[in-house]
C-alpha cells in the first residue's frame, strides 16, 4: 500500500482556482444560469500560463486519449514574492487537471504550517471606546466591522440563540429591547432557523437604515472534510490511499434576516457559496468574504497499485467542464460560479498545478446580491483589511528560511482589485496576533524567524508598481538592540499610526515600546518588565495602554489567573499604572484570544470602562484552584487626561457560580454590553441587566429555555465543617456580606464532619469565619452566591479545623 502526504481533512488536495473580479463575474439576485459551459483542456499545449489563450469551451481536462499524459515533470506551484497573474480559459484549465494528477499520483510536497494569525490595527482608529452612547463590536480597524456572536444598534440586541437541547430545539436569534435608563431588558423576539443541521449563527452583522437595524445577516455552515483554514494554514498529516475519501467541502449560507418589526423577525433572502468561510468583514453595505475551495471530482482515484488507475483517470478528466469543479454560488433555485479565472504565481507554466482555490468575494447588502469574486490559488495563510486595502498572507518553508508573502488587494466600488505582492522574512506565528498594520500607506509587519534561535523583526514596506518593497528593518546595523530577550517568543503585538507595541515573554514580560514616526527609521524608544505576559493590548490615548493577560506564578512558570493592567507610555517610555488581577490557576476569559469579548465605553474624555467575560477559579478549601463563579468583570479606567491615571475593581455581574454543579454549563455566547450607566450581559441564552458600579445588584435574566419554578426556599451557603479530634458541630460559622451577618445554622452531622446552612434566598459575595474553642479559626473569602431565575445558586465549601498552636 503507498502512503500519501496530503494536507490535514482540512488541506486534502485537489487543484486550484477560482476567480477574479471581472465583467464576466455573475452579480444581483438573479444569477443566469450553472454558470460556464467550458470543460477542462488537455496537459498538451506549449503556451505558458498567464499567455493569452482562447476560451477553452468543449475542451476537457484530461488528454481525451490522444497522447499519454507524462506525470513526471509536474509540479507544484510555489510562493514567491513576484506579483501574481491572473489565468483563464485553457491555461485555468490546465493548471487544475494537473493539481488532480499531483494528488492522484501520490506526489505533494510539504506544505508550510501557517497557523491562525489574526490582525489589527490602533484600537484607536479600530475598536469602539464610546463614539456615542454604547458600546460596539471591539475590532481591528475603525470603519471595518467584524462577524460576532452579538450585535446592538442602541435600542435591541440581536444574540446568537444555541439551545442546550439540540435534538428538540433549532438554533436561532433572541432580540433584546434594552431600556439602559432602568437599567432592564426584555425578550422583545425570536427567530428560529429552519433547520439545526446548519449549526448555530456564530457571525452576525447588522444592515441599518437610519442607524437602526432593518436586516441581522446570519452566517451559517454545513462542514465538510475541508477544515477552515487557508490551504497554507493547516499541519501535514499522513493519509493512506485505500482510506482517504478525497475532500468533501463546505458551503456556507447568508441568510438575511428582516427585523425591521423587531417582535417578528422573518426570513427575506438568502445565498449559499461553496467552500469553507475562513473570515469575513463589513465596509458600509459590502461584506466581503474569504473562503476556501478544494475541486475534486468523486470518480477520481489515487493511484496504488492499481492497473490502469492513470488511465481511467485520464477518462474522467477528459468528460470534465470547468463548471463541474468551479466553487459556486446559489440564490434560491438559480446557480452560477464565483468566477472563471484565478489569480497564481507568476512561475507558473504548463507543468505547474495546486490544489485549493481562495475566494475574495463581495456582497452588496443592499441589494443582497454577490458583487464579483476574486480568486487566487496558492499557498496563504490569513487576512487583514484596511478601509481601502485587503492583505491576504502566505508562509513559506526553503533552503533558505522561513518567508512571509503579502498579497494586497484594493477595494473598489467593483469589488476587490488585485494591487501588488511582497515578502519579508520569518513568519506570522499564530500566537502573536495583530503582526500586520497598514498606516500613512505604509505596512508594518512583525515576523518571527527560527535560525539557530528565536528572533525577532519589524519590517516597513511600501508599494512600487505590482511590489511591496520594504524600506526599513528593525533590528539593522545602526539599531542593534533584539526584540525579545533571547529565547522569547512574542505573544502580542499592537499598532498604532506612529507607534508599535509588542510583548515578549519567557518568565517575565518585556513590554517593548518602538517609535514608527519616521518610517526609514523605526527604534525601540522604551521597555518595561512585569511578571506575566499580556495577550492583548488596547492603546487609549498617546499616554496609556490597556493590556489584558495573565499572572504567571515566579517559583512554578505556571499561569496563575487573569491580570489586567493599566501602563503609563508617555515619550514612549513605558511605566506601570495599574494593575487588578482576577482569580488563580485555571482561571479564563475569551478575551484573552479574541478581541470581540471586549467592551468599552467612554464615559468621559479621562475615564474609560471595560467590561468582559470571565471564568474565575481560586483556592477554597484546597490545596488547588477550582470554579467558583462565571460572568463579567467590570473595570473603570480614570484619570487618563492626565499623568496619575488608576484602574478600579468595579466588581463582577455574576450570572453562574459553584454549587452543587462544579463546572460553568458553557451554554450560548458570552458577550457584555455598555450603555450610558447601564451594563448588559449575555450567558446561557439570558440577559442579565445592572447599573455599573453595582454588580452585586443585576436584575434578574431574561431570555433562554423556559422555567418552571419551584416553591421552595433555598439556602446560599452549604459549609461543611470538620474537626480534628473534636465535635464539629460545636463550631461557629458566621457569614458577612459587607454590613450584613448571620450566624449559619447546624442541619446535620455524618461521619465527624458538621454541616450548616445560611443566607435564605440571599445572594451576595461572602467571607465566612469558622470558629472552635482550641482550635485555629478558618476564613473563606469571597464566595459568591448568585441566583437564577427562580433561587439563589447554593454554595458548597468545606473547612478544615486543626488544633492551635500553643
Amino acid at each position: 500500500m503507498r502512503v500519501l502526504v496530503l494536507g490535514l481533512v482540512a488541506t486534502l488536495g485537489l487543484s486550484a482556482c477560482g476567480g477574479s473580479s471581472s465583467s464576466d463575474t455573475p452579480g444581483g439576485t438573479n444569477p443566469s444560469g450553472n454558470g460556464s459551459s467550458s470543460s477542462l483542456s488537455s496537459l498538451g499545449g506549449s503556451d505558458p500560463a498567464g499567455s493569452s489563450s482562447s476560451s477553452s469551451q468543449g475542451s476537457s481536462v484530461g488528454s481525451g486519449g490522444s497522447e499519454p499524459v507524462d506525470y513526471e515533470p509536474l509540479k507544484p506551484a510555489q510562493v514567491d514574492s513576484k506579483p501574481l497573474q491572473p489565468i483563464a480559459g485553457q491555461d485555468l484549465t490546465r493548471y487544475l487537471a494537473n493539481g488532480f494528477r499531483l494528488q492522484t499520483g501520490g506526489f505533494y510536497p510539504e506544505k508550510g504550517v501557517g497557523g491562525e494569525v489574526d490582525f489589527s490595527a490602533s484600537p484607536v482608529e479600530g475598536s469602539n471606546d464610546g463614539a456615542g452612547d454604547y458600546s460596539d463590536t471591539n475590532v481591528h480597524v475603525a470603519g471595518v466591522d467584524e462577524a460576532d456572536v452579538a450585535k446592538y444598534d442602541g435600542a435591541h440586541w440581536f444574540v446568537s440563540y444555541v439551545p442546550e437541547n439540540a435534538a428538540s430545539n433549532l438554533p436561532g436569534i433572541q432580540v433584546f429591547a434594552t431600556d439602559p435608563d432602568t437599567p432592564s431588558a426584555q425578550l422583545a423576539g425570536s427567530y428560529s432557523f429552519a433547520e439545526s443541521d446548519w449549526g448555530e449563527a456564530t457571525s452576525l452583522y447588522l444592515h441599518k437604515e437610519a442607524d437602526l437595524a432593518s436586516h441581522v445577516i446570519a452566517i451559517r455552515n454545513q462542514w465538510g472534510n475541508i477544515y477552515p483554514l487557508m490551504p497554507g494554514g493547516a499541519p501535514d498529516i499522513v493519509f493512506s490511499a485505500d482510506i482517504w475519501p478525497g475532500p468533501v467541502n463546505s458551503e456556507f449560507r447568508l441568510e438575511f434576516i428582516d427585523v425591521s418589526n423587531p417582535a417578528l423577525p422573518q426570513l427575506e433572502n438568502s445565498i449559499s457559496i461553496d467552500g469553507a468561510l475562513i473570515n469575513s468583514r463589513q465596509i458600509g453595505d459590502t461584506l466581503y468574504l474569504v473562503s476556501r475551495f478544494d475541486p475534486w471530482l468523486n470518480d477520481l482515484h489515487l493511484e496504488h497499485d492499481q492497473e490502469n488507475t492513470r488511465a481511467d483517470n485520464e477518462q474522467v478528466l477528459a468528460q470534465a467542464s470547468l463548471a463541474d469543479i468551479l466553487p459556486g454560488y446559489r440564490v434560491g433555485s438559480v446557480e452560477a460560479p464565483l468566477t472563471e479565472e484565478c489569480l497564481v504565481q507568476s512561475s507558473v507554466d504548463e507543468h505547474t498545478g495546486y490544489y485549493s482555490v481562495v475566494n475574495i468575494t463581495a456582497i452588496d447588502l443592499s441589494s443582497q446580491s454577490v458583487l464579483a469574486s476574486q480568486c487566487l490559488s496558492t499557498a496563504v495563510d490569513d487576512m487583514t483589511m484596511s478601509t481601502d486595502a485587503l492583505y491576504i498572507t502566505g508562509s513559506n518553508w526553503s533552503g533558505e528560511g522561513e518567508t512571509t508573502t503579502l498579497h494586497k488587494f484594493n477595494l473598489t466600488a467593483e469589488g476587490p482589485e488585485y494591487a501588488a505582492t511582497g515578502a519579508v522574512s520569518g513568519t506570522l506565528r499564530g500566537r502573536a496576533p495583530f503582526r500586520v498594520h497598514q498606516a500613512h500607506d505604509k505596512l508594518r509587519v512583525v515576523t518571527s524567524q527560527w535560525q539557530g534561535e528565536l528572533t525577532h523583526h519589524l519590517f516597513v514596506l511600501e508599494q512600487s508598481g505590482q511590489s511591496l518593497v520594504t524600506i526599513a528593518e528593525l533590528p539593522n546595523a545602526n539599531r542593534s538592540q533584539a526584540i525579545g530577550k533571547p529565547g522569547e517568543d512574542i505573544y502580542a503585538v499592537r499598532f498604532t499610526q506612529d507607534k508599535a507595541y509588542i510583548v515578549t515573554f519567557r518568565q517575565v514580560d518585556p513590554f517593548y515600546v518602538v517609535d514608527l514616526t519616521n518610517p526609514l527609521d523605526p527604534k525601540i524608544s522604551g521597555e518595561l518588565e512585569v511578571p506575566g505576559f499580556a495577550t492583548y493590548i488596547h492603546p487609549i490615548n498617546d499616554q496609556y495602554i490597556f493590556t489584558l493577560g495573565q499572572n504567571v506564578d515566579s517559583i512554578s512558570g505556571w499561569t496563575d489567573g487573569i491580570k489586567a493592567q493599566l501602563i503609563q507610555v508617555e515619550a514612549g517610555v513605558p511605566t506601570l499604572a495599574g494593575e487588578v488581577n482576577i482569580g488563580q490557576q485555571g482561571s479564563s476569559s475569551e478575551a484573552l484570544y479574541d478581541l470581540r469579548a471586549l467592551s468599552f465605553l467612554a464615559d468621559t474624555e479621562a475615564n474609560l470602562r471595560v467590561a468582559f467575560p470571565v471564568k474565575v477559579q481560586a483556592r477554597v478549601d484546597q490545596a488547588y484552584a477550582t470554579w467558583q463563579y462565571s460572568g463579567l468583570q467590570m473595570l473603570e479606567l480614570q484619570g487618563l487626561q492626565g499623568d496619575t491615571a488608576t484602574m478600579l475593581d468595579k466588581g463582577t455581574l455574576v450570572a453562574e457560580a459553584a454549587g452543587s454543579e462544579q463546572w460553568d454549563s458553557g451554554v450560548g455566547p458570552r458577550r457584555g454590553l455598555l450603555h450610558d450607566d447601564a451594563v448588559f450581559y449575555a450567558h446561557n441564552n439570558q440577559v442579565w441587566a445592572a447599573q455599573w458600579g453595582d454588580a452585586s445588584n443585576p436584575s434578574l435574566p431574561v431570555g433562554g429555555e423556559p422555567i418552571a419554578c419551584t416553591e421552595e426556599l433555598r439556602y446560599g451557603l452549604h459549609v461543611n465543617v470538620w474537626a480534628e479530634e473534636a465535635d464539629a458541630c460545636s463550631a461557629s460559622v458566621t457569614a458577612t456580606d459587607g454590613e450584613y451577618q448571620e450566624t449559619l445554622t447546624q442541619i446535620d452531622s455524618s461521619w465527624g464532619s458538621c454541616y450548616f446552612q445560611g443566607a435564605q434566598e440571599r445572594a451576595g459575595t461572602y467571607d465566612i469565619t469558622v470558629e472552635l474553642a482550641g482550635y485555629a479559626s478558618q476564613a473563606l473569602a469571597g464566595i459568591v452566591v448568585s441566583r437564577d431565575l427562580c433561587h439563589v445558586q447554593t454554595r458548597y465549601v468545606s473547612a478544615f479545623l486543626t488544633p492551635a498552636e500553643l
